[in-house]
């Protein structure tokens, strides 16, 4: 019975410990997919936040380098469904008024998602540090001009 409150203190502690470890959140706030390096302490992590989302990955304290670039094979899906759009479109005298009019809205999307792709450019970077008073936070997000830009903190 001891040997197993000895057990359960040491995996609380553990928990605890695990708990310190710093972080680097990385937020994409583009509409589009993006891969992103995280390079800290001599290791790199990838990561690929969806559009609008967040990943993490664990560091260590001093400094961090990140480096994102567009995903392509988000591009390609991107292409794709497109293309298959397109498609049905070609087919529109077998669609309702309502299904055409849905088929448009969702090219318009696709297009100006597309296009705000293309102009993402070829890669962002930024660096920063973590200190022993927490981890980092890096932000994908588009310029005015339509390209990638990475901010650290």
């Amino acid at each position: 019975m001891k040997w197993m409150k000895l057990l359960a203190g040491v995996l609380a502690l553990l928990a605890v410990a695990a708990g310190c470890v710093p972080a680097i959140t990385v937020s994409n706030t583009t509409s589009i997919g993006v891969r992103v390096v995280v390079s800290a302490a001599g290791h790199s992590d990838v990561v690929s936040p969806s559009p609008g989302n967040s990943s993490t990955v664990e560091g260590e304290e001093g400094p961090y380098r990140v480096t994102v670039i567009p995903d392509t094979e988000w591009g390609d899906h991107a292409r794709a469904t497109r293309d298959f759009l397109d498609k049905q479109l070609a087919n529109s005298a077998e669609l309702s008024g309502a299904q055409l009019l849905d088929l448009v809205q969702r090219l318009k999307a696709i297009a100006a998602t597309l296009r705000q792709y293309e102009t993402a450019g070829l890669a962002a970077s930024c660096a920063g540090t973590i200190t022993q008073d927490g981890g980092g936070t890096v932000t994908i997000s588009t310029g005015a001009d339509g390209a990638l830009t990475a901010s650290c903190q």
